[in-house]
């Protein structure tokens, strides 16, 4: 939300004049005087003589019980003398402050009440707090604790329809987003905005400071004495007083406090005491009414708030339904209060009934069902109505004896039925929700089961039960072989598959149970699936047995002809799919299951030769009639290179076009052909180019020298000691030889200028492109030396080199170089020879 500046200006405006309203200057003389360090009775008589009925309060208040005096005061110089000055401004302050607010607000009178309590019970607290860490500080935390939501007054003054305050019960209770929102719209929170005032009034930055942090519960340890007095008075009045009290809120909150001060037990309930004996007093000078006595939480002490709170968590979580609910209350009656005579109502889930228990039981029964409101019940005469109602609803109204009970515990057994009434709202919200679903589930003509992403066992209901067979099963019982067992149902690599890591989501399989599971079933085939869910907050698998007895022959046909379809296309090597016209994969076979609910031109890229459009546009118009080259992303992280073929389907109405796209595997069939590519090339033993590729590549590069006048030569040798090593060691040993001098020739020469080749047994060629005689005595010496160093000496070249003449043709270049290499073997040394 955006709010123009020109807004924000009005806006201050407006609380600018609320502010006099409520807040004129002799208040805020009244809020100097209370900050001085020695405040002075001239001032407050000064302004209580403008005010004889501020005055008459004030003596009042004195006189109340909370002070204790002996003598009643009918003197404010007196009452000064004996309380102090200070006491008499704090006072003369809350009363003044409190009767302009509520003059000035537009405000129904009880959301009045509710919003003073707090702030009452806030700035009693806080001082009360701080009396016991720094007392010095004690009337400073009643002033902050008093005024620290000052602005939220002047903004309910201002503005009718605001967007913060609007339909706010009570707007002194803190919500969640509140003050983010106050930013959005005010330009700064309403703790913010009141230290504003604090500081135009010059009073000690002690004050602004807590009431800038008053709603900082979370860092409380990190401000000051001053600052968390106000903080926990501040906290501590919202959990009792405010719109959303809760039990469990208020004993987390009271052990906080009492660590933060460190009290014992009886220390927390004297700081209560003092607290709630001002408050009484307060309320009452004030015209302020209090709230039910069943919801005066401040008046139990901690370990009664416990006792109220554990006893309500038992019923909030009772199994069972209303019948074992009413049982737990008359229980709790029993033990706890000793009231042995009791009627409860209690809401039928789900409904606008009620039905209507008596305690003269020890297992209540329902004696008579009825809608609202409850005096249509027939319910015994003489009795008191305690109503058990909470967030605005009855969820049921107890009756007791009126003699049940003494005056003194009434009023607790009044705030134990308030606990109720939250605990019956968290049954009906929660238990009883999970009842009526769990009685749904195991009525469902379905047996179901929810698995762990391993296939064991979570929960199962009755039907499922009954269909294997068993009265109960275990946590984590491994579900495949109970369905083999039980049922003779094997869903076999499929299982694998679907319980893997991106394995398909969904699978399912018509089968037909054994006799014995038949009858059990009372169906002679069932249709059974499992539903893989994948998301943030479940990786599970449920798992559905449906019993198709009431399906028509025809639709158990059908059923069988599906199951059928889809076990033979999971069979197939290749891949099936069906597309949209869009492109999206609606199904897909087992291999590529993991396609499903993608989009085909999103998961593939066609190859090279592809020269169309590779999207929705392709499948447009009648089917794509070419068979398409390729690779597809299969889902679990592979790829593959497949020729899609596409078939147009019979058209739907509501989704146009759909075609069936079949794949089939190339990645064996490029792999089986370049194997073959590579055995057609290459000699199988050494790696060089075979005999029959060296007359291809001597041809080529003869035509190629001619045709750019660049000089080609031959180099030709064999080994020298190759026989005697195949005869001495054998033709293992021999065949390592060769190997080695493969190695040593390919180490020297030039890659993609010359070619080396096996020529036969221990023959071999090397043709050499753009050449010089040096280059070729360079490379022939390079070649000797890398052999012989390859096979550490075992072995030795005897070379003949030629260079391609005019009248060559492969045929004679070839015996030029190698009776070159016959010759060669007769010179000692390095055995090379150029051909004539």
């Amino acid at each position: 939300m955006t709010v123009p500046q020109g807004r924000h200006m009005a806006d201050e405006e407006a609380i600018n004049r609320c502010l006099q309203l409520t807040f004129p200057p002799v208040m805020v003389q009244l809020v100097q005087a209370l900050v001085a360090p020695f405040p002075e009775f001239s001032t407050i008589a000064r302004i209580l003589a403008m005010d004889p009925m501020l005055a008459a309060a004030v003596l009042n208040l004195v006189n109340s019980p909370y002070y204790g005096l002996g003598a009643k005061v009918s003197d404010l110089q007196r009452a000064a003398t004996v309380l102090g000055t200070r006491e008499i401004l704090k006072l003369a302050l809350s009363l003044s402050f409190q009767k302009r607010v509520s003059s000035e607000l537009k405000r129904p009178q009880q959301a009045m009440y509710q919003d003073w309590r707090l702030v009452v019970w806030s700035s009693i607290a806080a001082e009360q707090i701080a009396l016991r860490v720094q007392p010095d500080t004690a009337h400073l935390a009643y002033l902050a604790s008093l005024l620290k939501d000052l602005a939220l007054f002047m903004h309910l003054c201002s503005a009718d329809e605001d967007p913060v305050l609007r339909g706010k019960a009570c707007i002194t209770s803190l919500e969640r987003d509140q003050l983010s929102l106050e930013n959005t719209c005010w330009g700064a929170d309403h703790a913010a905005m009141a230290r504003n005032i604090i500081h135009r009034w010059g009073l000690p930055e002690a004050i602004a400071e807590a009431i800038a942090s008053h709603h900082d519960l979370d860092g409380v340890a990190h401000h000051t004495p001053l600052t968390q007095a106000v903080i926990l008075g501040t906290q501590w009045a919202d959990l009792l007083h405010g719109q959303a009290t809760h039990p469990a809120l208020i004993i987390q909150f009271e052990m906080l406090l009492r660590s933060r001060l460190s009290l014992d037990e009886q220390g927390l309930e004297n700081l209560r005491e003092a607290c709630a004996q001002r408050f009484k007093s307060m309320l009452a000078q004030l015209a302020i009414q209090d709230r039910p006595v069943g919801t005066r939480l401040y008046e139990q002490s901690l370990e009664t708030l416990q006792s109220f709170y554990f006893l309500g968590a038992e019923l909030s979580h009772v199994a069972g339904g209303l019948p074992s609910l009413a049982a737990t209350l008359g229980r709790q009656l029993r033990w706890y209060w000793n009231v042995q005579r009791w009627e409860v109502a209690l809401r039928v889930p789900g409904s606008e009934e009620y039905l209507l228990f008596s305690g003269d039981e020890t297992t209540p029964a329902p004696r008579q069902s009825g809608p609202a409101p409850f005096a249509r019940l027939p319910w015994q005469a003489g009795q008191e109505r305690v109503p058990l109602s909470a967030s605005g609803i009855d969820w049921g109204q107890l009756r007791l004896p009126k003699d049940a009970l003494p005056p003194a515990r009434k009023s607790a057994l009044l705030v134990y039925c308030h606990f109720m009434a939250m605990a019956l709202e968290n049954y009906y919200r929660q238990q009883a929700v999970l009842e009526a679903k769990a009685d749904t589930l195991d009525a469902l003509p379905l047996g179901v089961a929810r698995l762990d992403r391993e296939g064991l066992l979570v929960e199962a209901n009755r039907r499922f039960l009954d269909y294997v067979g068993r009265n109960d099963l275990a946590p984590r019982t491994p579900v495949r072989p109970l369905l083999s067992e039980s049922l003779g149902l094997d869903f076999g690599p499929e299982w694998q598959a679907f319980t893997s890591d991106g394995g398909p989501s969904f699978i399912s399989r018509l089968f037909c149970p054994t006799d014995a599971a038949g009858k059990r079933m009372g169906a002679p085939c069932a249709y059974v699936s499992l539903h893989r869910r994948r998301d943030a907050s479940h990786d599970d698998v449920l798992l559905l047995i449906e019993d198709v007895t009431e399906i028509s022959d025809v639709d158990v046909q059908n059923l069988r002809q599906r199951d059928f379809l889809e076990r033979l296309l999971d069979s197939m090597q290749e891949i099936v799919l069906t597309v949209d016209r869009t492109g999206h994969i609606s199904w897909a076979s087992r291999r590529c299951a993991g396609l499903r609910g993608k989009n085909l031109f999103a998961t593939s890229r066609p190859s090279a030769t592809f020269t169309d459009t590779w999207d929705a546009a392709y499948l447009s118009g009648s089917s794509p009639a070419a068979p398409v080259e390729a690779v597809l992303e299969l889902g679990d992280g592979s790829m593959g290179l497949f020729e899609l073929v596409f078939s147009a389907l019979d058209a739907r109405e509501h989704e146009g076009p759909a075609f069936l796209v079949v794949g089939r595997d190339l990645t064996s069939i490029r792999r089986l052909e370049e194997k073959v590519k590579q055995q057609a090339m290459y000699d199988g033993l050494t790696g060089l180019f075979n005999h029959s590729q060296f007359h291809m590549i001597l041809e080529r590069e003869m035509e190629r020298s001619r045709r750019t006048n660049r000089q080609l030569g031959l180099i030709f040798f064999d080994l020298d000691r190759f026989k005697a090593i195949n005869d001495t060691y054998g033709h293992q040993a021999g065949d390592t030889v060769l190997r080695r001098v493969a190695a040593g020739i390919s180490a020297v020469v030039r890659k993609g200028m010359d070619f080396p080749c096996r020529y036969g047994g221990d023959e071999f060629a090397v043709v050499v492109t753009e050449v010089t005689p040096e280059i070729m005595e360079g490379l022939a010496r390079r070649i000797r030396e890398g052999v012989v160093t390859s096979c550490k000496g075992a072995v030795d070249l005897s070379m003949g080199l030629a260079l391609l003449a005019p009248p060559d043709t492969g045929e004679s270049l070839v015996q030029r170089a190698d009776r070159a290499s016959y010759a060669a073997k007769k010179l000692d040394g390095v055995k090379v020879r150029w051909a004539e």
